[in-house]
């Protein structure tokens, strides 16, 4: 658990930091760490849940900041729990005017390149 809870960690870090639009169509893959988290969930013991479960929540309440919902109406919210999916990063690395999925709207705030 401690494993996985860090690399969530340094996920929402970089995220917080700013996406880089290099990888805009990996943005799934890099929720994978939050995927395992999910699983493992039940698999802890109620003690294991209750010492965990204020530490994932603060990184949770950081991706949640650093992210918006997915505002198209069209599109379905996941009914898995994996409500993360449904969100996309607020500040991105990259040109202005880079083809962006159609689910990041509003679009996020560019940060200039260095």
């Amino acid at each position: 658990m401690t494993a996985v809870l860090s690399l969530w960690r340094g996920t929402v870090k970089s995220i917080e930091a700013g996406f880089d639009l290099q990888w805009v169509y990996e943005w799934s893959n890099e929720l994978h760490h939050r995927d395992r988290l999910h699983e493992m969930w039940p698999l802890l013991s109620e003690q294991e849940r209750t010492r965990w479960h204020p530490v994932l929540n603060r990184w949770d309440e950081r991706f949640r900041a650093a992210t918006a919902p997915k505002q198209n109406p069209g599109a379905s919210v996941r009914q898995d729990g994996r409500w993360w999916h449904d969100r996309y990063p607020l500040r991105v690395i990259g040109e202005p005017g880079q083809e962006l999925p159609p689910l990041w709207s509003p679009p996020p705030t560019y940060l200039p390149v260095d």
